[in-house]
C-alpha cells in the first residue's frame, strides 16, 4: 500500500484565503439557479481602456512575446520609477533599477517579505489588515504582531501605539493606504508623525512595506500620499509596493511592481528570478500604456465608486444597530455587525448564514482580525451591490 502523501508542515500555519472562498460559493450557488448578490470580491467592474487594448493588440502583432527580462522591460520599470518619483517627491530620485515588475502587487509583498525576513522576525501590521499579509509574513519566517486600530480612531494606528509596540525582534511594519478593508487613508502628518519613531535609535533596524495598490481610489478629502513623501528619511528602509489591479482596473493582467533601495532589489529581482522569472510580456506593454493616460481617463471609475458607497450607507445606516463610518478610500464597507450576532457566532457563521438565509455574500472580518465585522465591496455593478444591501437590510431587521 502506498503511504499517503505528507505536505509540508508549513502549510498548517496558513489557510484558504477566505475571500476566494466566499466568492466561489456564490459563484457555485449562482451556477444552480440561484440569484446571489456577491458583494465580495474586489474587483473593478470597469472596462480596460481601449489605449491599453490596442498596446496589447499591438505587442501581439509585433511579436513582442518572448521572455522578458526578469525583473520587467525597461520602459515600463522607468515609467514606474516616474510615477513613484511624483507620488514621493522629496528624498531622492528611483531609477528604473530600483523597479521590479511581479505578477500582481500580491507577489510584489510576497518577494518583499522573502526578501527582508529571517526565521522569528517579527512583524508589526495594524489591525483590521488584508487578509493576507499575516499568511505570507508565516510562509516567510516570520511572526506576525498585531496593532489594533479601532474605527474609534479612524482605522489608523498612533506613533505611542507603534513606540510600544517596537522590540529587538521587530523587522518589518506592513502600512496600507488606502486600506483593505477599511477605507483608512493616512495623511503626510500622519505618515511623518510614524516616521518619526522609526527613525528613533531603537528602531533603527526595521523596515517598512508600503502597500498603495489602491491610490488613485480617493473616495474622501483627504488626499493620497505615499509613506515616503511623509517620511523620505526611510527611503532605503522602505519596500513601495503598488500595480494597475485596482487603479485602473486592470486584475486579470496580472501587473504590480516594488520600489526599494538597490541592495533589497537586488535581493527581490534573485527571489523573482529563481521563481517565476519575467511576466507576462504583452501585459507588461499593455500596462506602459496604462501608465501613460492621464488621470482624467480614470475620473468616472472615482465618481462611480464615491456614488455607490453613498448609495449603499444610505441603506445600511438605517440600521441602528450596524457600526458603519464612510471610507475615505479604496471600495470597501467595513461594517461591524456585533450586536446582531447569535450566540457563540462570530463572522465566519454570520456570513455563511446570511449567504443561505438572505443569498447575500459578503467576507467575514475574522481574517481581517476584527470577528465582528464583514466586509462589503461596492468595485462591482450597482444593481448588486443595491439589492445585496436591501436584503442585508431586511433580513437584519426581520
Amino acid at each position: 500500500m502506498t503511504a499517503p502523501v505528507r505536505v509540508a508542515r508549513k502549510m498548517e500555519l496558513i489557510q484558504e484565503s477566505i475571500t476566494l472562498k466566499i466568492h466561489s460559493a456564490a459563484q457555485d450557488l449562482r451556477a444552480k439557479g440561484l440569484d446571489i448578490a456577491n458583494l465580495t470580491a474586489g474587483e473593478p467592474d470597469f472596462a480596460v481602456p481601449d489605449a491599453v487594448k490596442e498596446a496589447a493588440i499591438e505587442a501581439v502583432r509585433a511579436n513582442r512575446s518572448r521572455y522578458t527580462p526578469a525583473a520587467g522591460i525597461p520602459e515600463l520599470r522607468e515609467a514606474v520609477a516616474r510615477k513613484t518619483n511624483d507620488q514621493q517627491p522629496r528624498g531622492g530620485r528611483w531609477a528604473f533599477s530600483d523597479v521590479i515588475v511581479s505578477n500582481g502587487g500580491k507577489q510584489a509583498l510576497f518577494n518583499a517579505m522573502l526578501a527582508l525576513l529571517d526565521p522569528g522576525d517579527e512583524v508589526l501590521i495594524p489591525s483590521p489588515y488584508w487578509l493576507s499579509y499575516p499568511d505570507m509574513v508565516k510562509l516567510a519566517g516570520g511572526i506576525p504582531k498585531f496593532i489594533w486600530a479601532p474605527a474609534a480612531q479612524g482605522f489608523k494606528i498612533t506613533p505611542a501605539q507603534l513606540k510600544a509596540a517596537i522590540g529587538p525582534k521587530v523587522k518589518l511594519l506592513i502600512l496600507n493606504s488606502p486600506c483593505n478593508p477599511t477605507g483608512a487613508v493616512y495623511t503626510e502628518a500622519e505618515f511623518a508623525a510614524l516616521g518619526e519613531v522609526l527613525l528613533a535609535p531603537e528602531a533603527s533596524h526595521i523596515c517598512v512595506l508600503s502597500d498603495e495598490i489602491y491610490d488613485r481610489i480617493i473616495l474622501g478629502k483627504t488626499p493620497f500620499c505615499s509613506f515616503l513623501k511623509g517620511a523620505p528619511a526611510l527611503k532605503d528602509r522602505t519596500v513601495t509596493v503598488n500595480g494597475l489591479s485596482k487603479s485602473a482596473a486592470m486584475t486579470g493582467w496580472r501587473i504590480g511592481w516594488s520600489v526599494a533601495c538597490a541592495p533589497i532589489t537586488r535581493a527581490i529581482l534573485t527571489i523573482q528570478g529563481q521563481s517565476t522569472s519575467g511576466i507576462n510580456s504583452l501585459a507588461q506593454w499593455a500596462s506602459l500604456a496604462a501608465l501613460a493616460l492621464p488621470e482624467a481617463m480614470f475620473q468616472h471609475h472615482i465618481e462611480s465608486y464615491r456614488n455607490r458607497r453613498d448609495l449603499a450607507l444610505e441603506f445600511l445606516e438605517k440600521l441602528s444597530k450596524i457600526e458603519v463610518s464612510s471610507p475615505e478610500g479604496a471600495f470597501y464597507l467595513f461594517i461591524g455587525i456585533g450586536k446582531y450576532l447569535r450566540e457563540g457566532e462570530d463572522s465566519v457563521a454570520f456570513a455563511e448564514r446570511i449567504l443561505e438565509e438572505a443569498n447575500v455574500a459578503v467576507v467575514p472580518g475574522s481574517p481581517f482580525g476584527d470577528p465582528e465585522s464583514i466586509r462589503l465591496s461596492f468595485s462591482g455593478d450597482e444593481r448588486s451591490l443595491m439589492e445585496g444591501c436591501r436584503r442585508i437590510a431586511s433580513y437584519l431587521q426581520g
